[in-house]
Order: C-alpha cells, then structure tokens, then sequence
C-alpha cells in the first residue's frame, strides 16, 4: 500500500485519496442472486441512494406518494423510539469485495463500489423511507438554522426567555441529527441489472407481504389516545363476542356485529362528534378512561333504547339476522346514532337518559330497508339513504346530515318520530307490462285480429262515405 509523507510527518494512506465507497457487509446469495447486507446510518442511506423523485415514473417501482413520505419523515423527527422493516436496493455488479471471515454459505468482509457508479444503485423496496430520510434531513436543517436565527435575535433584544427557547429547539434538532448519524437500518443489495427480474421481484415483494388492516392498527398503535380505550370497551357485553379484530370490513354472513375499526371510529365520533379531529395536541390533552367511559355509556344505551340489541345481547338472534332486518345491523348507522349522541349531550345539553328515551321512541323506525314511506326518506336529506338500502349513504357530508336531522327531529319533537311507520309502498302494475312481444312467440293470431280490425274500420268508413254521398 502507497503512502504520502506530510511535512508534519504524518503519514497518509493510499485510501485516503480513495474515490471508492467502503461498506463493511456480509454476502450471500438469495434466489441465485449475490446479495450484500449492510447497516446504514439514515444519513449514510441519503448519500448512497439519490433522492426519490416523486414526479418521476421508476420502470422498476410503483409512484411515490409524497404525502406517505412526508408523514415518515415526522414520524422519524417526532418519535425516538422509531422502528422500520429493512430496506432493498439493486444494482448491477459494481462491486468488489474483500473477505475477512467466512461462515455457513455467507462471507463477511468489506464492499467496495466506485464513488462515480453510485447512480446504479436503485431502490427495490422502501423508497418511501428513503425519500422520508432525505426530507427529514432537509426538515432538520432548516430548523436548525431558523432556530440559531431566532437565538441570535433574541441575544440582539436580549430576551432570555426567547434564548432559553431557542436553545431547547436547538438540542433537541441535535438529538434528532444524532439519530439520523448514528443509528441504523439493515438494507439489502441485491445484485441485479435485469429489468424483468427486478420487475418481478418487486412484484413478489409485493405480492407476499401481508398488509395491515386498520382494526389491526386501532389494536396495536398505542400512541393515539382513541385506540388505547379500545380494550375497555371490546369488553362491553354487547360486543366482546361479536368484534372481528382483524379485518375492516363485515362480510353479510360474518357471525360478527362490528369490527375492531368500527370501534375506533364510533369512540372518535363520541369523542370529538362526527366530522371532528383528535389533533396531536387534543391526542395528548385527552384522557382514555375517559373515552373508553363515553363508549361503554354509549353501548349501554343502544342496548336500552333498541329492542333488537336486547335481543342480540341475549343469544335469541344473530348478527346476520340483523343485518338482513334491521339498520342496527349498518356500522355506518350505528356511527350516525354516535354523532346524534354526541351533538344532543355536547351541543345541546341532553342528558343521557333524555337521548336514550328519544332512541327508544326512533326504535321503530329502524326496521330495515329505508323504503320511500319511512321516515328516513320523508323527512331526511334525499342522499341520506338511498332508496330500500339497508343503511345510510356513507358520504360523510351525507352521514353528516342526517346526523343533524336526527338531532333537529328530537329537538323540535317532531310529531312523526311518535307516529307509527308507514307500510312501504305497493308498486302498481301495469297491465301492459304484461304482454310479451317477444319475437320468439307466435304472433301469427294477433296479426290476423289487427288484419281484421283494420278491414273492419275500412268497411265502416267506406259506409260513412256512401251515406254522405246518397244524403
């Protein structure tokens, strides 16, 4: 190895002047295909990979949403205890690779890659994250210098408040770059220049991750206020047999009442109504017991005020007999009665059992479908139901609006929630929707009766005519 001797005497070696990049790595092979690992600081992935365009189609990847990676990004600032899954990229072989140690099928050793090839690494997986890291870099350092700027103000009017504040901005945008230079994620090179293998790999990355449904989420993510006062109320006896905790979605033959989401969303809409927000400062300032006491008092009400969830709570029907009759059997309308909860307790000072004494009264109404003599296609918005649906439009301007319709009728004590609810309507039929011309009939009789009545007014008219001549 070549060295320089510096007048100081200090010696410098030959990769000191190196253009080539050094990574220590372990190599094996995946699917045929060389592999490096490595462990990468976020800062180090930023000078590897370039930054993600999202404009810009990848032949070998999907488009990037820059909202998605935007929100990592904060997530990555806001939270020091992160946590992401490793990341893939692809190259051609660029490569050089100096063994130290060799293990069971994987060698460990030191991967070298010209600094002017670094433009042929691609990413395979987790370009989200990649840009993430690249704007959370972008993020810090501009707060970094406007909060030197707001220090170096205050200094100037010598306000030690304004300093104190600034200082604390700027210790913690120096944790978050120690972060950024120091911890690290695994990443994966895979060694490829073929554009249909790396399509499908992609592809088979894709297609064999599991996705994570929201129920599962509102379960597991337990920095948001809402989802930690989840388990207190899967507990509640109308629900703690009959809530999918996986999916999303209730099939119409499912044995479950709601899902874990459903959940989720109905104590958020008793929590801040039903178009309302949990901010993060809100998410932080609210209290789950609290939250998890509003949707057990819910529950406990819907049970009081329905006879069907009576009957459900006590084992005589099932969820699926429900959904086939009545709009308790909608998730969507058993969100709507939550924001009609709301709004009559919050807004309106309604006591409790003065909400539940009108659902009682509502209670004959929810008969399902919503045909066009019920109240809910009389009275409310014409979008709020469509015609003999089985629960409401879930357009949430639309969900919104019967909400205070449901509101508006109780408040003015409107006479027709008393009323008894009218029978659907009988369709008439008309008798000419009956005959069938269908070519594929034996129309030979009908045309020699039209035949005959036409020769018949023919006759009639020529006699007419004769009697006018001879008057």
């Amino acid at each position: 190895m070549t060295a320089v001797q510096e007048k100081s005497g200090r010696t410098l070696s030959a990769p000191a002047f190196s253009t080539d990049k050094e990574l220590f790595a372990t190599r094996y092979k995946q699917g045929g295909r060389t592999v490096y690992g490595v462990a990468l600081t976020p800062a180090q992935i930023t000078s590897v990979v370039k930054r993600p365009d999202p404009l810009a189609t990848n032949p070998g990847n999907r488009r990037i949403r820059l909202d998605h990676a935007q929100a990592f990004a904060r997530y990555f600032i806001e939270h020091e205890e992160w946590v992401v899954p490793g990341i893939i990229l692809r190259a051609p072989n660029i490569f050089s690779f100096e063994q130290e140690a060799d293990g069971a099928n994987l060698q460990i050793g030191t991967v070298r890659y010209p600094e002017r090839n670094q433009g042929d690494i691609q990413i395979l997986d987790g370009q989200h994250r990649i840009l993430g890291f690249h704007l959370a870099l972008e993020i810090v350092d501009a707060q970094m210098e406007k909060a030197r700027n707001a220090k170096a103000t205050a200094r100037r009017v010598q306000d030690a408040n304004a300093v104190k504040a600034a200082d604390q901005e700027i210790t913690r945008l120096d944790r978050v770059r120690d972060r950024l230079a120091s911890e690290r994620i695994a990443v994966e090179i895979q060694v490829t220049d073929d554009l249909s293998a790396y399509r499908q790999m992609f592809f088979d990355i894709a297609e064999n991750a599991l996705g994570i449904t929201a129920s599962v989420k509102a379960r597991f993510d337990s920095r948001k206020v809402v989802n930690r006062a989840l388990p207190e109320v899967l507990v509640h006896p109308l629900l703690a047999t009959r809530v999918d905790l996986e999916a999303d979605r209730i099939p119409a033959s499912s044995p479950n009442l709601l899902t874990a989401r459903h959940i989720m969303e109905t104590l958020r809409v008793l929590t801040v109504g039903y178009d309302g927000r949990v901010s993060k400062r809100l998410d932080k300032e609210l209290d789950e017991k609290v939250i998890a006491r509003s949707g057990i008092d819910f529950f406990d009400a819907l049970l009081e005020a329905f006879p069907v969830m009576q009957t459900l709570n006590n084992g005589q029907i099932t969820p699926e007999m429900i959904r086939k009759t009545s709009m308790l059997g909608s998730a969507a309308f058993i969100r709507v009665l939550a924001g009609a909860y709301y709004e009559l307790i919050q807004n309106h000072a309604w006591s409790r059992s003065a909400v539940i004494e009108y659902f009682s009264r509502l209670a004959k109404h929810t008969n399902a479908p919503a045909h066009l003599n019920s109240i809910w296609k009389l009275h409310a918005a014409p979008e709020a139901f469509h015609a003999d649906a089985f629960g409401p439009n879930q357009r949430r301007q639309d969900a919104k609006g019967l909400v205070l319709s449901i509101v508006d009728w109780g408040v003015m004590k409107e006479a027709f929630v008393d009323a008894e609810p009218q029978p659907a309507p009988v369709m008439e039929v008309d008798e000419d929707d009956a005959l069938d011309f269908a070519p594929s009939h034996n129309t030979k009789k009908l045309e020699a009766e039209l035949r005959a009545e036409d020769a018949e007014l023919a006759e009639a008219g020529k006699a007419r005519a004769r009697s006018v001549k001879k008057g």
